[in-house]
């Protein structure tokens, strides 16, 4: 059963965002639902190895992609997608805790189609995620990236996140091979300071 009970002033179940990128492409951005199960499936199928070997999930599997669309629950896990004529072209995820320590922190992911890079549709997609937080009342997001993606942190940078930590070692691939992770922040809301009181 899906799960949309989130700030009293923001109905996510009814967020939709129609936007054109660079290069005139219309899409449809707004959150996944079950029908989504196969379109997502085949998006996934069409990611290059090279880049699923950095996947904590095996997303070629249609079972474990059922068991998401089937168990969807924006509370905890909430994923927005652009959609171009029927067709999933980028995917992102936005994590987090209702409870204890870090009920203000977001975890993001995101994976857009290879025909659809150098268009500002990853930028676009992640700024799309920051407005939500921000709505829902997130402070900060966090997302990890190997080092080596420099693609990616290029797109989290542009969007205002910050290298935050690099943490080697700290991830294997499906190779076994290490991945030194890069940790990036964006701040929706800065920490308290008490010279803010004050006007300091």
């Amino acid at each position: 059963m899906l799960n949309v009970s989130l700030h009293p002033e923001f109905d996510l179940s009814l967020y939709r965002n129609e936007a054109h990128l660079k290069d005139g492409t219309k899409v449809l951005i707004r959150p996944m639902v079950v029908e989504d199960m196969e379109a997502l499936y085949e998006f996934f199928k069409a990611l290059p190895r090279e880049e699923t070997l950095y996947l904590r999930d095996d997303v070629s599997s249609h079972l474990l992609i059922e068991k998401w669309a089937k168990n969807l629950d924006y509370d905890k896990t909430l994923p927005i997608l652009a959609v171009k004529e029927g067709k999933i072209i980028a995917d992102t995820t936005l994590n987090r805790r209702r409870a204890g320590w870090k009920w203000h922190l977001g975890t993001v992911r995101i994976f857009v189609h290879k025909h659809y890079r150098r268009v500002g549709l990853g930028g676009m997609m992640i700024r799309t995620l920051c407005e939500i937080a921000d709505k829902l009342g997130l402070e900060k997001l966090i997302a990890e990236v190997p080092d080596s993606n420099t693609a990616a942190l290029r797109t989290f940078t542009k969007a205002g996140f910050h290298r935050a930590a690099l943490l080697p070692n700290l991830a294997k691939d499906k190779d076994g091979m290490p991945l030194d992770i890069a940790v990036l922040i964006y701040d929706i809301k800065r920490p308290y300071d008490e010279a803010d009181e004050y006007g300091l």
